[in-house]
């Protein structure tokens, strides 16, 4: 992907890939709650849709498109923010991802059409690529056909608590369904935190199989959505965070050991990579 082309990716698009959604929508003009302030009540990000401009009024921090958006939010280079945004462009992009986010609303068993064990090479190599290769941590996810556009795609399916998709594939990376958080219970008193599920499928990588169960896993899907899910964390003695090194994590780590003394950031252990997935494939 290059500039001009990530320069045509729509700020809604990015937001609701985070987990955020349209608060209030007048003409042009779109009000989102910030991705900057996890904590904010008031919707306070400000988009035109018709130019493309943004501003965060509770960061002061504004942007024309979204590499700035990308840029400013993880602290990150152009060519790591062209890397992400490349990361959502799928097909055709706007329309079709579009569709996607919506697509539960109504008709969503027209749009998954085929739910099995991961079977395709394809989906096989891109999990290797990703470093995950253990059979047991493989049925961890699921290879799942669906439909935009009446155009069928597969992906690595992960399911969230709302039955949604999280979908990821050399080419995709969307969600079909509503976005929500993934709670694995194992019925014990502490939680690992992960941002994506590959992070969670990273550490499950190179954890001894007797350990696996010893934990709860929350994956986040969207770190923004750690705000509307505090409560789930209420039933733990231990919290273990293990989110992204970049200026959204630190916010939700920070947020996080804020409101619960018992969380302890566990980023150390791959402190000089992005996330888990990185660490381990540096391994």
């Amino acid at each position: 992907m290059n500039i001009k082309q990530a320069k045509q990716i729509p700020i809604e698009i990015i937001l609701k890939s985070m987990g955020l959604n349209i608060e209030k929508e007048s003409g042009s003009d779109t009000w989102f709650k910030s991705p900057f302030s996890p904590t904010e009540k008031n919707a306070s990000f400000h988009v035109n849709k018709q130019n493309g401009y943004w501003y965060c009024f509770s960061s002061a921090i504004g942007g024309r498109n979204g590499i700035d958006l990308v840029i400013k939010l993880k602290c990150c280079t152009v060519s790591e923010a062209l890397n992400f945004l490349e990361g959502l462009d799928s097909f055709s992009f706007q329309k079709q991802i579009e569709g996607t986010y919506e697509a539960k609303k109504e008709n969503n068993s027209n749009s998954v059409v085929k739910i099995e064990y991961v079977q395709h090479i394809a989906l096989k190599q891109y999990l290797a690529s990703r470093g995950i290769t253990k059979a047991q941590i493989i049925r961890s996810v699921k290879e799942l056909h669906y439909k935009i556009n009446e155009k069928q795609y597969f992906a690595i399916g992960f399911k969230n608590n709302s039955d949604g998709w999280e979908l990821r594939s050399k080419y995709t990376k969307i969600c079909i369904g509503k976005k929500d958080i993934t709670l694995i219970k194992n019925q014990c008193r502490s939680v690992k935190i992960f941002e994506g599920f590959f992070d969670y499928l990273s550490l499950l990588q190179i954890s001894e199989v007797n350990n696996i169960n010893h934990y709860d896993y929350l994956i986040l899907n969207s770190a923004a959505l750690i705000v509307k899910n505090m409560g789930v964390l209420n039933q733990y003695e231990k919290i273990e965070l293990y989110l992204d090194h970049d200026i959204t994590g630190d916010k939700y780590t920070n947020f996080i050991r804020e409101t619960f003394p018992n969380a302890i950031d566990c980023r150390t252990i791959f402190k000089d990579y992005k996330d888990v997935n990185e660490w381990i494939l540096s391994i």
